[in-house]
């Protein structure tokens, strides 16, 4: 059985350099790199019982931490399987640092998000959460949080990734969201500097609550779809709520990959194909109350959960969603300096 911990950066990185890479050649557990409580772990425990293979659960909280750890040999040969979004798929795909995957036989709401380096595992909308019982006013749109009504001070979230932060700000001006235009992205900068004085954190909400369920100051923020859910677990309320911002809805899905410095790749395979079969596939969407990629699933899952518009789209809203896009290198450069400049100016003020 596998015990769920968090670990962070720092513990990660050590965690894994700790690995010997000739201990896993002596059927020690396979590496499954993810998300925090981001898979059913009944699933873990049906796999090592079929299998007889034990899975180690290691987790990361910052998409950079994690890109970092694939793009490094020496760490991304201790990992076996990770969970990759299908904006930074092309990226480390183009780097030469993932193995090709055969594709799923199931029909996929979004068939080319992993190309030809991942398998869907699961999708869904980046948008608000919020606590229903502190708002004094309606929230519906990025401009929301990035014009702020004055009782929000100190009670904002942002999601501080680079990708994420520019997403929502270019959102809310009205921009294409993959925009490289260097006039927009300073816009995007000035507004998010303006809007920083409000902001109580750049840790992702889910992150943040967990690390300190009893903190009640912190009110609405960016997250994911399924978020709102957790969050109410982890406070034990009712109160956050999800929404699907009114500028559309933003489309993120993520991949379960192998490194291609894994020297068990087809026990890693065999795990995806394991993770990702239809009948698992939807106990995983029941249980994270996220949407699965493969369109089959829709019709195991609960009524309930099928009939979740922030989970399930349904065809207006699906035919209006934008994907996050997959950028160059030096797109994505760019956008983490301009990160990491409005976190210097953010903790100088």
């Amino acid at each position: 059985m596998v015990v769920l911990k968090h670990f962070y950066p720092i513990a990660t990185l050590a965690l894994l350099l700790a690995l010997p890479i000739e201990a896993q050649e002596q059927r020690e557990p396979l590496v499954f790199y993810t998300w925090e409580d981001f898979i059913d772990p009944s699933l873990i425990e049906a796999w090592e019982e079929q299998s007889g293979i034990p899975v180690k659960v290691i987790f990361y909280d910052d998409e950079g931490l994690r890109n970092l750890v694939l793009s490094r040999s020496d760490l991304a040969a201790k990992i076996d399987v990770a969970i990759v979004d299908n904006a930074t798929m092309h990226v480390l795909q183009e780097a030469g640092h993932l193995s090709e995957i055969p594709s799923a036989r199931y029909e996929q709401f979004w068939p080319d998000a992993c190309t030809g380096f991942g398998r869907p595992y699961l999708w869904g909308v980046y948008g608000l959460v919020y606590r229903q019982d502190k708002m004094q006013s309606n929230i519906s749109s990025w401009r929301d949080i990035l014009n702020p009504k004055s009782y929000l001070k100190g009670h904002i979230g942002m999601l501080g990734q680079a990708d994420e932060l520019m997403t929502t700000a270019l959102a809310g001006m009205g921009y294409p969201i993959d925009s490289t235009d260097e006039m927009y992205l300073r816009q995007a900068f000035s507004l998010l500097k303006l809007q920083s004085e409000y902001v109580t954190t750049y840790d992702y909400i889910y992150s943040f609550i967990l690390s300190d369920p009893e903190n009640n100051d912190l009110w609405v923020a960016p997250a994911y779809s399924g978020d709102q859910y957790g969050l109410n677990d982890i406070q034990g309320i009712d109160t956050w709520q999800f929404v699907v911002p009114e500028e559309g809805a933003i489309i993120w899905v993520d991949c379960l990959t192998i490194p291609v410095s894994s020297i068990r790749k087809d026990e890693a395979l065999a795990f995806i194909d394991f993770i990702t079969r239809l009948d698992n596939s939807a106990q995983n969407s029941e249980y994270l109350w996220t949407a699965s990629p493969y369109k089959e699933v829709t019709s195991l899952v609960s009524e309930e959960l099928r009939e979740d518009r922030t989970i399930y789209l349904d065809k207006d809203s699906l035919s209006k969603a934008i994907p996050f896009k997959g950028m160059k290198g030096a797109d994505i450069l760019q956008r983490t300096r301009i990160k990491d400049a409005l976190l210097r100016y953010y903790d100088s003020h």
